[in-house]
Formats: structure tokens, C-alpha cells, sequence
């Protein structure tokens, strides 16, 4: 999760910052409740509707504990009011996979898929035009999808391209 790597690095940054350390480790800890919670789950006795209520009001409560821990530092010239004004624009995003079943805790998935394609982009200084960027991207959306499914991007290609409706499209 991004922000709690901005929320390390901010502890780092300010070593000798009491406050900011212990705001910091509030804001870890109420995250590590959220993901130990999502980890036991709400009661297995629960009907669906129970269970779907019971883990919007945990979404809820999370929400608020994290919301209490940063309110006082808003608009302030502390190092960590930045952070704390990203929680105050995106609180109903952050516990997101408390509420929703399947959804991972951590974003680290989906950073590791678009990761070479950004390398890629660094080291070969990008396209030389706004289209040839929309067609890298639409392509690596493309083969990526292809990849996740566990179908063969070429031979998924070949069949669109070989099929007799596609070819009257070139």
C-alpha cells in the first residue's frame, strides 16, 4: 500500500519526530487490525446479509479510527499533514478490502504487473507520439488480460487475426 510506504519513508525522513512516530504507528496499527480482521473474517454463522453489514460496519469503524488519528493534523505544518490530507480525500477507498470480499490488502498485485512496462517505458524514453503511447498501452492491456486469463496472447492474436470477420476489418 502506497501510503503506508509514505507514511515509513515520513518516519525516516523525521527520526527524531516523537509525534510523528507515534501518529505513524497508530495509522500502522489500525491497518494491521483491518488486515487481521479481514483474515478471521466476520462471524461464519452470519447470513449473507449479515455478513455483507457486518463488514460494512467494520469498513466503518477502521474508516473513523483512522479519520481521529489524522483530523488534529490537518492543515498544520507538520510533516505528516500532507498524509493526512490524502486520507481525508480518499478515507472511503483506503479499507476498501475490509468491505469487499476478494479484494487484496495490498496493492502489491497490480504494482507488479504494470512494473516492466514502466521500466520499459523509463530505459527507452517512451514513444514518439501520444498514439504510439495509446497503442504500447492498449497492447500491454491487451497481452497482460490474455496472461491473467492463462490463455497464450500470440495464439489469441493469431485466432482474432486468422478469423474471416476480422480481416474484412484491415
Amino acid at each position: 500500500m502506497h501510503f503506508l510506504r509514505d507514511v515509513h519513508d515520513l518516519k525516516e525522513k523525521y527520526p527524531q519526530d516523537e509525534s510523528l512516530s507515534a501518529w505513524a504507528d497508530s495509522v500502522k496499527a489500525i491497518y494491521e487490525r483491518a488486515v487481521t480482521w479481514v483474515a478471521s473474517g466476520p462471524d461464519p454463522t452470519f447470513s449473507p446479509h449479515q455478513e455483507q453489514q457486518e463488514r460494512e460496519t467494520s469498513q466503518h469503524a477502521f474508516e473513523q479510527q483512522l479519520w481521529q488519528v489524522c483530523q488534529p493534523y490537518l492543515r498544520t505544518d507538520v510533516p505528516q499533514h500532507t498524509l493526512c490530507e490524502r486520507v481525508e480525500r480518499f478515507l472511503p477507498e483506503l479499507f476498501v478490502f475490509v468491505r469487499v470480499p476478494g479484494v487484496p490488502a495490498y496493492n502489491n498485485l497490480a504494482e507488479r504487473s504494470v512494473r516492466l512496462l514502466v521500466i520499459t517505458r523509463k530505459v527507452s524514453g517512451g514513444t514518439r507520439s501520444p498514439q504510439g503511447s495509446q497503442t504500447r498501452m492498449s497492447l500491454a492491456s491487451l497481452f497482460g488480460t490474455r496472461s491473467a486469463q492463462h490463455l497464450n496472447p500470440f495464439h489469441q492474436c493469431l485466432a482474432v487475426l486468422s478469423t474471416k470477420s476480422s480481416l474484412g476489418q484491415l
